[in-house]
């Protein structure tokens, strides 16, 4: 049986601070290395990826409210030796999901629409990594289905325990003000991303808002997913050599001591100079650790 219980990210990483006006940034702004894209039907709706380079397949997600660009420089690093594969979160950038969405998006239904995608690109067994939402969904998958995966790489991950939903319902009064009256994100002002995640550039800044604003009314959905699934549950039952990954300025450490002591086979490394985001800021120091990782 699936468990489906955690703690929100809402509550492990507290919403504050003033609002920022419209994000800047744009998709089709952004320059990518990615040589081949698609888009794969699942029940809900579609899951979008894209990917670069050749060799032993490494998959990555994105973070809550993010979108699979905020790979790009690593992908970029990564491609001469590997071949890299990026792919939307369910709601997010251009992996659109059908109807409203529900009041949370489990992870397990998150980590089923992702094996939908692996198979249907042709992945066999790969490496999968993340970032936040991306490292939770990836954790799960890596849990259920522990054949497909040879390696799991968690960069700034809540690795949380479970809340009930009354639980969640209280934390949402507590974070209405990051949203709108239809519950899509407001963006944040630099401040507040530069206190709570350590990011140092405001083109991060105005990138996250810009993502955060295209996965609109599912950023809320899926954080509450995280919240109900307890992926401190799931650690245990990964076999999957495992990368814990920190950026020295973010706020996730906290779950650096729980993800060595419930995941049997791990080690964890901080980058200096480094966000929650250091694949965004440090994509070259990522990179490096990553290869390090596969190469071990």
């Amino acid at each position: 049986m699936l468990t489906r219980r955690a703690i929100t990210m809402a509550s492990l990483m507290s919403l504050t601070g003033t609002i920022a006006k419209s994000p800047a940034a744009k998709a089709a702004d952004i320059k990518v290395p990615w040589t081949s894209q698609g888009d794969v039907r699942v029940a809900a709706g579609q899951i979008h990826w894209a990917s670069v380079g050749s060799g032993e397949p490494i998959v990555l997600l994105p973070k809550l409210g993010g979108w699979i660009a905020d790979w790009r420089h690593v992908a970029q690093i990564l491609a001469p030796k590997y071949r890299v594969i990026v792919i939307d979160n369910p709601g997010h950038g251009e992996s659109t999901l059908h109807g409203p969405a529900p009041y949370w998006l489990q992870l397990p239904e998150s980590a089923a629409m992702l094996m939908a995608a692996l198979d249907d690109i042709g992945i066999g067994r790969c490496v999968i990594g993340g970032n936040s939402l991306g490292g939770c969904i990836a954790t799960v998958a890596a849990a259920l289905w522990p054949d497909k995966f040879s390696r799991l790489i968690l960069l700034s991950v809540a690795l949380g325990g479970s809340r009930t939903r009354a639980e969640l319902e209280d934390g949402d009064k507590l974070s209405a003000r990051n949203y709108d009256a239809q519950g899509r994100p407001i963006a944040r002002p630099f401040e507040y991303n530069a206190k709570t995640f350590g990011i140092k550039d405001p083109a991060i800044n105005d990138e996250m808002n810009a993502s955060r604003a295209k996965a609109g009314v599912w950023v809320r959905s899926s954080e509450r997913g995280v919240g109900h699934a307890g992926i401190i549950d799931y650690l245990p039952r990964i076999t999957a050599s495992t990368l814990l990954m920190y950026g020295k300025l973010g706020g996730y450490k906290q779950f650096e001591a729980v993800g060595l002591a419930k995941i049997p086979n791990v080690k964890s490394v901080h980058i200096p100079d480094a966000s929650s985001f250091a694949h965004q800021d440090q994509p070259t120091a990522t990179a490096k650790l990553i290869m390090e990782f596969m190469a071990s």
